[in-house]
């Protein structure tokens, strides 16, 4: 082998080295990450030895025989990874079990506050007996999203792990549609394949043999919400449709708009069509800034992360509606999960015109787990804590700081039911500063919940848990499990969908253009 070649591969395993110490994947999904950048690169060497050489290709076969026999036995081999079912048995899932509730114990502030422990332990020990003698690590998953289900909070939830789970899926199922619940039914909104399509607009009855009505009770029950808008954008995702089911195939019957006919299609999935679905649901990209008219103009982002990109793009956007004159800014976070509430805060520099807080107060629970990251000191300085307290702090305003970019006009927000964590956070100091309109649907994201959220391992299956370790009360939030409820409330109907309109930005810039005659 020549010199080049032996520094890819010694690239490759310096990478599962570093892996390995980062601590954060399993070693199955380290060596799978491993696969996925080796059969590149030996297919790659195998091209470049084909087209430099100038040798046909029965010589090449012959040449590369070896190289050419590793590549298809790791791309076998990387198959049968991501199709095979692991299982467990009873006892090390029960360990799990316990393991999760005992961490969850210990971090959060509050794990029962929506349900009592008393209540809780009732259905730990039914869904507990019911485990049967081995399990399934993706029927694992959904156990634990069930029990984790009943805390009644967003942030305490298993999470897919990304390496893995995802990339299991690209080789199984993912659900090949967008879906929307209205008035308890489920219709498409979008097609994610490139056959078997589903008209917009057409009600799913039923998935392989299960009514939607069934089904959506089941899916339910294995997402962590704070309220039942937030429920019905996650119970809907493809992805979670995927994980939760593992269909090996959809057998779907759904009715046209508009016609009771009922009708039915299969639809295969697979790695094609996967990929394409991956493709498909990649968000719109996460800033944007246009200007609708001479007097509008609109900008959105669709997560809270990256400051520095957010700073960026501020200065660039109000740089350029001062330049242009704009007087009217319609700002859309919908669909906005959250992130860092840093990067609403500065958006917040640009268009409050007094101090301002994004969080009244927060409660934190000090607990081993978090001591050893380091996130309490952070929070509450480095005098000595007693582990298992909880302690307030009440957190300072914001000054604003000189900005000569400071827009002066009308603001207008757009919030929905995926206005989440962060992104309800700014929507919450939005609407008790009074700073402007709101216009939409109440936000996912409740005005008092737990947050700033710790993830721990599973020691037998690896499952991620996620949970939270401070509880938020956000500026002039109300401990009533509600959201932001917008100035106007409205929302996108069934027709909307068909005729690709967006009724609330619509309604918004009719608004607008009302209120400058």
């Amino acid at each position: 082998m020549k010199k080049k070649h032996w520094i890819v591969l010694t690239s490759h395993l310096l990478l599962i080295v570093f892996l390995i110490l980062n601590g954060n994947l399993l070693f199955k999904d380290i060596i799978c990450v491993y696969l996925l950048i080796l059969i590149p690169a030996l297919l790659f060497i195998n091209l470049e030895y084909l087209f430099r050489r100038n040798v046909t290709y029965a010589q090449f076969l012959k040449d590369k025989l070896f190289t050419n026999f590793i590549i298809l036995i790791l791309i076998f081999g990387l198959v049968i990874y991501s199709t095979t079912t692991r299982y467990i048995s009873k006892s090390k899932a029960i360990n799990d079990l316990e393991f999760m509730m005992q961490s969850l114990e210990n971090i959060h502030p509050d794990i029962y506050d929506f349900i009592s422990k008393d209540s809780f332990l009732v259905q730990y020990n039914r869904i507990t007996s019911e485990l049967p003698v081995s399990i399934s690590e993706t029927d694992f998953h959904k156990t634990c999203a069930r029990l984790t289900s009943y805390f009644g909070t967003g942030h305490t939830t298993p999470i897919a792990n990304l390496i893995g789970k995802r990339m299991q899926l690209i080789f199984k199922r993912v659900f090949p549609y967008r879906t929307r619940i209205i008035d308890n039914r489920l219709f498409v909104t979008d097609n994610l394949c490139l056959i078997n399509r589903i008209p917009v607009g057409s009600e799913i009855t039923e998935i392989n043999g299960k009514e939607i009505n069934q089904l959506m009770i089941e899916w339910s029950q294995l997402v962590s919400y704070e309220n039942d808008a937030f429920r019905n954008s996650q119970i809907t995702q493809p992805f979670n449709i995927g994980l939760w089911n593992n269909f090996k195939q959809f057998n779907i019957k759904y009715k046209e708009y508009g016609s009771n006919e009922i009708k039915e299609i299969r639809a295969q999935g697979g790695i094609f069509s996967n990929m394409y679905s991956f493709f498909m649901l990649q968000k719109p990209k996460k800033l944007f800034f246009n200007q609708i008219s001479p007097e509008i103009g609109y900008i959105g982002f669709f997560d809270c992360h990256d400051l520095k990109d957010f700073q960026e793009f501020y200065k660039s956007t109000f740089s350029e509606l001062k330049n242009k004159g704009i007087t009217n800014l319609i700002i859309d976070i919908r669909a906005n999960g959250g992130g860092h509430t840093e990067i609403g805060a500065e958006l917040m520099q640009y268009i409050f015109h007094q101090p301002f807080k994004e969080i009244d107060s927060a409660i934190v629970k000090v607990s081993n787990e978090l001591i050893a990251t380091g996130k309490v000191d952070k929070k509450l300085g480095r005098d000595k804590k007693e582990v298992g307290k909880t302690y307030t702090r009440v957190l300072e305003p914001y000054q604003l700081r000189d900005n000569s970019l400071r827009f002066t006009g009308k603001t207008y927000l757009l919030t929905d039911k995926g206005t989440f964590s962060a992104g309800q956070v700014f929507a919450s100091a939005y609407k008790c500063y009074g700073n402007g309109i709101i216009i939409g649907e109440e936000t996912g994201g409740i005005t008092v919940s737990f947050g700033d959220i710790h993830i721990f391992d599973l020691p037998n299956t690896g499952i991620k848990i996620m949970t939270s370790w401070e509880k938020s009360y956000s500026a002039c939030g109300v401990d009533n499990r509600h959201g932001v409820i917008p100035d106007y409330i409205i929302s996108n109907s069934l027709d909307d969908y068909i005729e690709k309109r967006d009724k609330v930005l619509e309604f918004t810039i009719n608004l607008i253009n009302k209120n400058n005659k």
